[in-house]
């Protein structure tokens, strides 16, 4: 098995893998589903599919950093996806949409490579306040509305969306705790009047394909 250089960002997603049962409870895919988790990092949520649901994931990351080849996991940019269309039952992206440089085009591949009824999950941060262009792991933290209306403009229909805010605010406080909060702002590279404005807060939504973009 390969060693992979794991993204801090990833492994401190808010909830470990809590949102992600949650969102595939609610899809209630076959134990034979394909998925593909976009932005996937370590590919702990790619070997966590296929264990716990024997799902055939794959991950794909444009910046994989990896010591041995791994047929699962492939270093591809989401804006231009490496897999034919209508292969995929589920698109994954935790913590990852915010930072895509495109999420037009990303939206629109997801939507090719799902079948008829395939279903695309992100769970990701938003903002309560003001959005935000941001740099490091926070990347943009655009509104509800505005994660909603893009989505729903680029081939899909909201299923699902529930609030898991408490998670990030569990995270955060644990870091704060651990860092300090001076060394908590500067890794995230915002100040606390800014964090203030913005409110942070984190979502899951679940999407079914449209029958026609």
């Amino acid at each position: 098995m390969e060693t992979i250089k794991k993204s801090s960002c990833v492994i401190n997603r808010p909830g470990g893998f809590i949102i992600t049962d949650t969102a595939f409870c609610f899809c209630s895919f076959p134990n034979n589903a394909k998925i593909l988790d976009l932005g996937c990092g370590s590919g702990a949520t790619v070997d966590y599919l296929q264990q716990k649901y024997s799902f055939e994931a794959y991950g794909l990351d444009k910046k994989l950093e990896l010591s041995v080849l791994q047929v699962n996991l492939i270093k591809a940019p989401a804006e231009s996806i490496p897999f034919p269309a209508t292969s995929m039952d589920g698109v994954l992206m935790e913590c990852s949409f915010s930072m895509m440089d495109n999420q037009k085009t990303v939206l629109k591949e997801c939507n090719r490579v799902l079948n008829a009824n395939g279903r695309l999950i992100i769970s990701d941060m938003y903002a309560r306040g003001e959005a935000a262009r941001l740099k490091g792991c926070l990347g943009r933290i655009d509104s509800k509305e505005s994660i909603i209306n893009i989505i729903e403009s680029n081939g899909f229909t909201i299923e699902h969306f529930e609030d898991f805010t408490q998670h990030l605010q569990t995270m955060w406080g644990q870091m704060i705790f651990e860092k300090g909060a001076k060394t908590f702002y500067c890794d995230l590279g915002v100040d606390p009047e800014t964090m203030k404005r913005i409110k942070c807060g984190y979502y899951l939504i679940v999407a079914r394909k449209k029958d026609k973009l």
